[in-house]
């Protein structure tokens, strides 16, 4: 996805993207942040022209950016080009649903650096400097996953001959073992790998990153490598494979989904795995810096997310061990 003269916006806004865009590649920024920030200006200059604003990048100052964050305010969320619905509570009737203050201040805060580009080559005042930045909630308590609802679910998958049980004990161990992304584990290949090491190469959006695997899981890796081995698609270099070739994002949701169902635990999101792999190895004493490379994180602020929240469980542990109102 790339905006060019051609395309829906005026020469100014597509030639400054296309510019940007370069000084992107050239700094070595991955496919995955291109994309992020070309949403967040396709999605600010789609309002912009709509509401009287100069097509050129040097005519927007804080005034512009705050009129269009109060536009999110009022914003709805969509999917495909459609508007997302929801029941509303007051009079169970579907509504369309409001963007979440949270892809609110995304939005903004990845219009940012082009902004941070712009005012450096033309020489003039960064608008964000200025501008008022959307606020968000304090985060929830993340939503971890509970350990026996984990050991309950790979207790569905113990065959070592069926293919489905191999694959799916395989794919759930590597999801709770190194808290890779869903994209990142549809993205593996078979020769991500490494079986001598027991170490696995994940592709995100942040770039590679080289992980370790435990031993149990590794040994997962490997009876299910022997039943891959056996299937139609072997061939394919993707690693996890279904029954019409690799797996789909969707699949892990689906093959999560069934697995709860026969578990008889609630349903677990995909990404819920990798909230408490972090919450895990930071409640262990593993380092910020270590979580944020093993996590493929580019900044600390998830780092310290998942640090307050160890610190949190370490301090109630803490306490109950103190016990002060059983020695009164």
């Amino acid at each position: 996805m790339t905006i060019d003269p051609s395309s829906e916006f005026p020469p100014k806004v597509a030639e400054a993207w296309g510019d940007f865009r370069r000084s992107l590649a050239r700094r070595g920024r991955t496919p995955g942040t291109v994309e992020v920030y070309e949403k967040s200006y396709r999605t600010f200059w789609r309002w912009a022209l709509d509401n009287g604003v100069d097509p050129d990048p040097s005519a927007v100052d804080h005034r512009v950016l705050n009129r269009w964050t109060d536009h999110l305010l009022e914003a709805t969320a969509t999917r495909n080009g459609r508007p997302v619905m929801v029941v509303d509570p007051a009079t169970g009737e579907k509504v369309p649903k409001l963007l979440e203050p949270s892809t609110r201040r995304i939005l903004f805060i990845n219009l940012r650096p082009f902004y941070s580009w712009w005012s450096k080559e033309e020489g003039i005042d960064n608008p964000f400097d200025r501008a008022d930045v959307p606020e968000v909630p304090k985060d929830p308590p993340i939503p971890l996953v509970e350990l026996n609802h984990i050991r309950a679910i790979l207790d569905t998958c113990t065959s070592k001959s069926d293919f489905r049980d191999c694959r799916d004990r395989a794919l759930i161990r590597v999801l709770i073992d190194t808290g890779a992304r869903r994209g990142e584990l549809i993205n593996m290949c078979l020769e991500d790998w490494d079986q001598r090491n027991d170490l696995v190469r994940l592709d995100g959006k942040t770039g590679q990153r080289v992980v370790p695997l435990s031993l149990t899981t590794g040994e997962a890796l490997g009876s299910y490598r022997r039943r891959r081995a056996e299937h139609r698609f072997a061939d394919l270099p993707a690693l996890w494979l279904a029954t019409k070739g690799p797996l789909g994002e969707s699949g892990i949701a689906q093959i999560l989904y069934r697995r709860c169902e026969m578990a008889g635990v609630p349903p677990i999101n995909p990404h819920r795995f990798r909230h408490t792999w972090a919450h895990m190895f930071r409640a262990e004493g593993g380092g910020e810096g270590d979580l944020m490379y093993l996590a493929g994180w580019s900044s600390t602020e998830m780092a310290h997310r998942y640090g307050r929240s160890a610190a949190m469980e370490r301090a109630q542990d803490a306490a109950r061990k103190i016990s002060v109102g059983d020695r009164i």
